[in-house]
């Protein structure tokens, strides 16, 4: 039972995972029916399937589901595999995906209220701002994460940010937003999503400053975010979030407000 507490632990925090099972095991097997290994994204092991040869195989099998993603069912011989003891065993190697994460970087008015809207969603929210005083704002809880630190350097939250694949910039500075972006993007990591707040002359701009320094805009980019729903205050602008993240997640086509190609004299 123990296994089972740790995998969901380990869910709860966001960490994808393998779970290696014994399913059959002939007799003189070191792995007995039942028995129960995980792997973590990072290669963090629980549990065992029997040590020796056997759990190496499976170890190095279940790093290849992890990257793969997709689960396996494997039989192996054990003299094939060098072990003395012989006999036969069947694992089930099931890959398991945390809940879907988002990290918002700015955690103003609109961050604020897209956070809930979010969590309501299933989504685990980070939420990463530069003002200490945003922590006690929002709070944080089972599907939340407020993280403090500096916009110009986002690494405590970048291996986080490419992982989740979804993320929304609203701070409260055109400069931090940028800073924000171009770290995003020198990554060359594909993302799920990326929205970014600002008028289509704040973001034409940007968009300028960006292929300026020979940064490429991918088509995840959506700026200005949001489905074109009508409303301006951070509520209905939070709505509007969402529900684009709602298109892209199920492939719908939707009302865009995002540039396509900047004109030369946008406002």
């Amino acid at each position: 039972m123990n296994i089972f507490r740790i995998g969901a632990e380990l869910l709860e925090r966001g960490i994808d995972l393998v779970v290696v099972t014994v399913l059959k095991a002939s007799a003189g097997t070191p792995g007995k029916e039942g028995f129960k290994m995980i792997l973590t994204e990072e290669g963090e092991l629980s549990g065992t399937v029997g040590g020796g040869a056997l759990e190496k195989r499976a170890i190095d099998e279940a790093k290849e589901v992890m990257r793969e993603r997709k689960n396996r069912l494997l039989e192996l011989d054990l003299q094939d595999e060098g072990m003395i003891c012989g006999g036969r065993v069947t694992l089930t190697l099931e890959f398991l995906q945390a809940g879907r994460g988002f990290v918002i970087f700015g955690g103003g008015h609109i961050g604020r209220a897209l956070t809930p809207i979010l969590e309501s969603l299933g989504f685990r929210v980070t939420v990463f701002d530069n003002r200490p005083e945003v922590k006690e704002m929002l709070g944080e809880g089972p599907l939340r994460e407020i993280i403090i630190g500096d916009y110009r350097n986002i690494s405590t939250v970048l291996k986080k940010t490419i992982r989740d694949g979804f993320c929304f910039v609203a701070t409260h500075g055109h400069s931090y937003d940028y800073d924000i972006v171009k770290q995003l993007l020198s990554t060359e990591q594909p993302f799920s999503y990326m929205g970014m707040i600002g008028s289509k002359k704040k973001v034409g701009t940007l968009i300028k400053q960006l292929e300026g320094e020979g940064i490429a805009i991918p088509d995840y980019l959506y700026a200005p975010v949001g489905l074109d729903l009508g409303g301006d205050t951070a509520a209905e602008i939070a709505v509007s979030i969402a529900a684009e993240v709602i298109t892209i997640i199920n492939g719908k086509a939707g009302a865009h407000l995002r540039l396509k190609e900047q004109p030369e004299n946008s406002s």
